[in-house]
């Protein structure tokens, strides 16, 4: 099979998983997670929790001057769970990668495989 074939088979597969109800429910879940302005609050503070332990790693602090910081991240983390948006979010995201995580073990395998003769 020449590049441009292949090309044309790698870019055919993207779209049926683009079009797979996995994509779907994932871009739909992104969509309300976006809409949501609890849940953008509570990552955005996440996020700015992460970014501190970070800094404090990186700074090679002990961890027991930033621990109030690790506490309200995991804090947040577990009140996150429970915000219908996120947990959504999450269960598509792990679908599709469950679904991408797939293909690329059939990819593996058939490479894996002795050449048809």
């Amino acid at each position: 099979m020449d590049r441009g074939a292949l090309w044309d088979k790698a870019s055919e597969l993207a779209r049926l998983i683009a079009d797979s109800e996995q994509a779907q429910r994932y871009r739909d879940a992104k969509v309300q997670l976006d809409g949501s302005p609890q849940a953008q609050s509570m990552l955005r503070r996440f996020r700015e929790l992460q970014e501190a332990v970070t800094e404090f790693q990186a700074r090679r602090v002990p961890p027991m001057h930033y621990r109030h910081v690790i506490e309200e991240a995991d804090r947040l983390l577990a009140e996150m769970r429970g915000v219908p948006e996120i947990a959504s979010y999450e269960q598509a995201e792990r679908e599709l990668n469950d679904l991408l995580d797939e293909v690329s073990s059939r990819l593996q395998r058939a490479l894996s495989l002795p050449p048809d003769g």
